[in-house]
């Protein structure tokens, strides 16, 4: 593992092991001092940069990062990254087909007027 930094190991040593220990975004940033994009692009690195089997939950009882404790807690947060990365490749490719268009303002400001 390479050499962490300051502000990785406190992140780390917040998280605690396993679900019922989820710690949220905003209580990480909090207790940091970071702000919540910078405790969110830590916990990216730790995982990939340093291979911490971090997970995050978005909702439930519990929604937060934890340090997984075994297979089927990692089974179970990469369910929804499954989900996320197929919505994302839908937009991407909306996106990519999209046709560029400089009067949606006019359009849009049409569509009310015969909705009115």
């Amino acid at each position: 593992m390479e050499q962490l930094s300051t502000d990785e190991k406190n992140i780390l040593k917040l998280l605690g092991y396993g679900a019922d220990t989820a710690r949220t975004t905003a209580y990480l940033a909090g207790i940091t001092g970071l702000d919540t994009r910078t405790v969110r692009d830590i916990i990216r690195r730790l995982v990939i940069d340093h291979g911490v089997p971090i997970v995050g939950v978005r909702s439930g009882l519990k929604p937060g990062y934890y340090i997984a404790t075994d297979q089927d807690e990692l089974a179970r947060a990469s369910g929804p990254l499954k989900n996320e990365i197929k919505q994302l490749a839908r937009r991407n490719r909306a996106l990519i087909f999209a046709q560029i268009r400089t009067d949606w303002l006019e359009y849009l400001s049409k569509g009310d007027q015969d909705n009115g």
